[in-house]
């Protein structure tokens, strides 16, 4: 099953971000948006995990975060990678919680590399990804939009525990599924 390990948002930031992507979708840029129940932020994406090496991945999950207590995350701004002239992700960026989220990043790379995962070749970089542009349709008025954007706080929210979660691809966009929640101290 295609897995990742993510934290979860909460519903009122959920909100805030849907209506960003309304407003977003009036410039008609050729952006497909992530469904607002869909969002989170990614720590480590591992891929297609068969069912016999899922339950290692939830006891090195555990081992990962064992110990660290929960946290507060603040989103604050939009942006895109690769850059704002060539906006390929449009994302919500991180402030206060950014070096909470990185070791725990680390921490899960480190254990799950104990089970044959590859780690991450680029460091991590805590954001929350809303759209994944298409096409250049209507980049001027996306990347205006971005810009009109980038100084607007999302709020804060608080993590206490980290998802375990199955992502299926279909013709409608993925749907994920829970798989595990492991609970930070």
């Amino acid at each position: 099953m295609r897995t990742f390990i993510a934290i979860g948002i909460s519903s009122e930031v959920r909100e805030k971000i849907a209506q960003i992507q309304v407003e977003f979708k009036k410039g008609d840029p050729d952006v497909k948006w992530v469904e607002p129940k869909n969002l989170h932020i990614t720590l480590k994406f591992l891929g297609e995990v068969s069912e016999d090496k899922l339950s290692g991945v939830i006891e090195k999950s555990k081992l990962a975060v064992s110990g660290i207590s929960s946290f507060r995350v603040h989103l604050w701004g939009l942006g895109s990678f690769p850059n704002l002239r060539s906006p390929r992700v449009v994302w919500i960026g991180v402030t206060e919680g950014k070096a909470e989220l990185k070791n725990l990043s680390e921490r899960i790379e480190e254990n799950l590399s104990h089970l044959g995962f590859a780690r991450e070749k680029r460091e991590f970089s805590a954001h929350l990804t809303i759209g994944r542009v298409r096409s250049p349709r209507s980049r001027g008025k996306l990347v205006k939009k971005i810009e009109d954007w980038e100084r607007y706080d999302l709020g804060e929210f608080p993590v206490d525990r980290i998802l375990v979660m199955e992502s299926q691809l279909s013709s409608k966009g993925p749907t994920y599924r829970i798989i595990e929640e492991v609970n930070l101290k």
